[in-house]
């Protein structure tokens, strides 16, 4: 069973124009005010504690810098919200 699904930047951009999508970025608060593709701030610490914040939403992108910690907070998410389509872009922002 996958978990959550990996995706490119192309792919990104075909998702993040439906209206049930968000992109949640796990990067630190000082890595997001430095360089961010949009969507909403969740470093990996804050997570379980905010998962509330993504209940209007069908599918979640998670991105980081590199692509390492979206792939861990994708897993957890598969996890946490199992009604919810997760993906992980891989290759990351950069």
């Amino acid at each position: 069973m996958t978990e959550y699904q990996s995706i490119t930047q192309k792919e990104l951009e075909e998702l993040i124009s439906k209206q049930d999508s968000v992109i949640v970025d796990v990067q630190e608060k000082w890595e997001f005010a430095d360089f961010n593709i949009g969507g909403i701030n969740i470093p990996p610490h804050e997570i379980t504690e905010r998962l509330d914040e993504l209940n209007d939403y069908k599918n979640i992108i998670v991105v980081c810098t590199n692509g390492t910690r979206s792939a861990i907070v994708a897993r957890l998410l598969s996890k946490k919200l199992p009604d919810k389509k997760i993906y992980h872009l891989e290759e990351g922002i950069y």
